[in-house]
């Protein structure tokens, strides 16, 4: 097939759509020459999808003056050649099921601890593993049902930045932007052969099934943090869409290690899946948290017992640990005989002295995370540091270490994304697709693309002010 080369109006910058000799990458040849044809239809196509989320209170943040913001939205989408796609799924699938073998030995035998291939200095300093549970088998013996591991692409090349096993969130957005395009800009899916996402919710609910104590009649609850958690939008619409009630840790009642709920007429009524949103810890003030309100007293024992099954299971935590997280090519290795098919980004684990000393002698292509923080908080690039900064940087991290994860600075690829002025410029973006774990592992052909919120920024967290873009796949 010809390269068609970039019109006059596509930012060059943009790599994940242009390729360095100025011709437009295949994946995006139809879509941007629709783009390049009709530019003044953009305006139009955005002004449509937010009237199309505002509608239906499409929201992401804590609600302000009684109401949470609309989710940013970019109405060009992210495209992904069907080759493309065959290497993320199989490299993604490889990667939740080591990372499902990880929690499971960490309350197990714990044999990659024993061996070496995960420091257990690590494990045994998270926040994320829970000794109260070691020992229990959760049903079918999956931990991480639901994974959304984070990929960028560096200069042409694939790399995981993060995994997500804990309470792993986006999907709703992903599902949304592509029923706002199709609304909106229905042409462009008649000449694209894009592939279809909105089995999604069929199929998790088909896992909570699988591993319901009564899967004939299995009762499936969303526990939501409630409408003050900023992702409380995909709770609900998750619950809707899996025919769950949606509910929150006071409307549980946990007796002889059953759970029920009251249901809205009144009657008690038995829980057999919980498609848990609220982290582990905050799940029994018997167990864990004494002063957590958002889970029930006794849902754990229930849990060890057998009575309710969860998803993902409490303590899944410990894989969610970016501290870990430099270790899982090792466990890929060890647990499964096989070589990563996709890498990490080059990360350092700042609890070993040389690694550190590395890490603080080439500060400036350095970024800093802390191990437990989400949403693109306190993250320091080290060549926008400055002496005083750096010095603070430097002291906190060698106080504390295991709090902090050093990853190499890696350029973002860029896509197209359109301007409040209706021009057109590149900004940063990453992909959360989201690994359904059953019998084999099943990836929804796409997933959240994120968009940094101006060309300057690599953060692309929805936190921080980035967007979404619909995840195009295509199928050939």
């Amino acid at each position: 097939m010809a390269k068609m080369q970039v019109p006059t109006l596509l930012p060059a910058g943009a790599d994940e759509c242009v390729e360095p000799d100025g011709s437009v990458r295949e994946p995006y040849a139809v879509l941007l020459d629709a783009v390049r044809r009709e530019p003044g239809q953009l305006p139009r196509i955005r002004r449509g999808a937010q009237e199309w989320f505002a509608a239906r209170d499409v929201t992401f943040g804590v609600p302000e003056d009684g109401a949470a913001p609309i989710f940013p939205f970019d109405p060009i989408p992210r495209v992904i050649g069907a080759s493309e796609w065959r290497t993320i799924h199989r490299a993604l699938s490889q990667r939740a099921v080591a990372l499902d073998h990880f929690v499971s030995d960490c309350y197990g035998a714990q044999r990659a601890l024993r061996d070496g291939v995960v420091p257990g200095r690590l494990v045994y300093s998270s926040t994320g593993y829970l000794r109260d549970i070691v020992g229990v088998r959760p049903p079918r013996a999956t931990w991480c049902h639901v994974a959304g591991i984070d990929v960028v692409r560096v200069q042409g090349t694939f790399f995981v930045l993060e995994d997500n096993v804990r309470v792993p969130s986006g999907v709703a957005y992903a599902l949304e932007a592509r029923r706002a395009l199709e609304k909106v800009a229905p042409q462009w899916f008649a000449t694209n052969a894009v592939r279809r996402i909105e089995d999604y919710t069929t199929r998790l609910r088909r896992i909570l099934q699988r591993i319901a104590p009564r899967p004939w009649e299995a009762v499936i609850a969303v526990l939501t943090p409630g409408p003050f958690n900023a992702a409380y939008y995909e709770h609900k619409l998750l619950a809707e869409e899996m025919g769950a009630i949606l509910v929150e840790g006071q409307e549980l009642i946990v007796s002889e290690d059953e759970v029920y709920r009251y249901d809205p007429e009144g009657n008690i009524q038995r829980v057999d899946v919980i498609y848990s949103r609220v982290n582990s810890d905050w799940l029994d003030p018997l167990v864990f948290r004494s002063e957590s309100m958002l889970g029930a007293p006794g849902i754990i024992e229930a849990w060890r017992r057998g009575n309710v099954a969860f998803a993902n299971a409490p303590g899944t935590g410990v894989a969610d640990d970016k501290a870990i997280y430099p270790y899982v090519p090792a466990m890929i290795r060890y647990y499964l005989g096989e070589e990563p098919l996709i890498d990490n980004v080059p990360t350092y684990d700042l609890g070993d002295r040389i690694q550190r000393e590395h890490v603080v002698a080439n500060l400036d292509r350095m970024v800093l995370k802390p191990v437990d923080a989400s949403g693109g908080y306190d993250i320091h690039f080290g060549r926008l540091a400055g002496a005083a900064q750096r010095t603070e940087l430097v002291a906190r991290i060698e106080a504390a270490p295991r709090q902090w994860l050093a990853q190499e600075e890696v350029e973002l690829s860029r896509a197209i994304c359109l301007r409040e002025d209706g021009g057109l410029e590149p900004r940063a973006v990453d992909l959360r697709p989201f690994v359904l774990l059953d019998e084999r592992p099943w990836i929804s052909p796409g997933g959240l693309t994120r968009v940094a919120a101006n060309p300057e920024t690599l953060v692309v967290n929805s936190s921080q002010g980035g967007g979404s873009k619909d995840t195009w796949v295509l199928s050939r």
